[in-house]
């Protein structure tokens, strides 16, 4: 190899390594939604959000949902009674998807919803973060069904998919407790006011300590009040415990937020950007080496 190739092949190397230290980072695994919920046995309304990278209809959500009332999920997004579902969904645009919610051993899930008829080539990791947005990790879906061997599931088969809920009150209030995925550039405080409630909330419920240890991709715990006013409407009408769709046709809140927002200096980046620094602080040590 020429002196010249010699001197090429660190900077080839440092560029396939910071590229590589990118993925790694960007991808990393988040941790498991476990919502907090001390009631035992409490049964409650609860939403979670969802996005699809690809056009939908209404129709293919409440089928993946397994939503049993239509109106439901018409109010939750602040669309007319009379949608159709073949109504057309873009790509990523966030959807608020209700559904029944149970507390058990200090946690909630969905009460055993939605069902998901398995597929020739699905893997419970796939079904985890394509079918279901990584709501759930597919070690949470695992130990849900009982499924002995994650590497092991059956095409046809039907397992349950545990959404993280809670029915518990905040400060002594009701809440809807709102499954809400960060985004790339949120933070804690961007997050409280763009819901209408407290960072300490926040950080209490969701058990975090450090608000810079945020992270893109994690499923957050939102309280949103369990009532619909002017200033802060996250949904139309839907409560813990119903929907008034009359609210909707009355339009007496504003269109539901995407849920997105924040600034580039937030927590979620500051701590993709500190793991990109020390993996290439680390590489460049490494480089020196050779």
């Amino acid at each position: 190899m020429s002196e010249g190739n010699n001197k090429m092949f660190p900077i080839w190397l440092i560029t396939i390594a910071v590229v590589i230290a990118s993925s790694i980072a960007l991808t990393q695994a988040q941790p498991e939604a476990n919502f907090r919920c001390l009631t035992e046995n409490a049964t409650c309304r609860s939403i979670t959000e969802y996005t699809n990278p690809n056009t939908t209809t209404l129709k293919e959500i409440t089928t993946l949902f397994g939503i049993k009332h239509y109106l439901d999920f018409l109010g939750a997004n602040n669309l007319p009674t009379n949608t159709q579902n073949n109504y057309k969904v873009s790509p990523n645009t966030v959807i608020k998807v209700p559904f029944p919610c149970k507390c058990n051993n200090g946690t909630g899930k969905s009460n055993h919803v939605p069902k998901y008829k398995i597929k020739p080539g699905d893997t419970l990791d796939d079904i985890a973060r394509t079918r279901f947005n990584a709501l759930v990790k597919y070690q949470q879906i695992q130990t849900a069904n009982k499924i002995v061997d994650a590497n092991n599931i059956t095409a046809g088969d039907t397992i349950w998919i545990p959404l993280p809920c809670s029915c518990d009150k905040v400060d002594g209030n009701s809440v809807m407790h709102y499954a809400h995925i960060v985004e790339s550039g949120s933070s804690i405080p961007s997050i409280a006011q763009e819901y209408g409630t407290t960072q300490q909330s926040l950080l209490t419920i969701n058990g975090i300590k450090d608000p810079n240890s945020l992270q893109a991709g994690q499923v957050l715990d939102v309280p949103l009040p369990d009532s619909c006013s002017r200033t802060v409407c996250d949904y139309t009408g839907y409560t813990s415990s119903n929907i008034s769709t009359a609210i909707v046709t009355q339009n007496t809140c504003a269109v539901a937020p995407s849920g997105g927002g924040g600034n580039s200096d937030s927590g979620a980046t500051k701590s993709i950007l500190n793991k990109l620094l020390v993996l290439i602080h680390f590489l460049l040590f490494f480089v020196y080496l050779l």
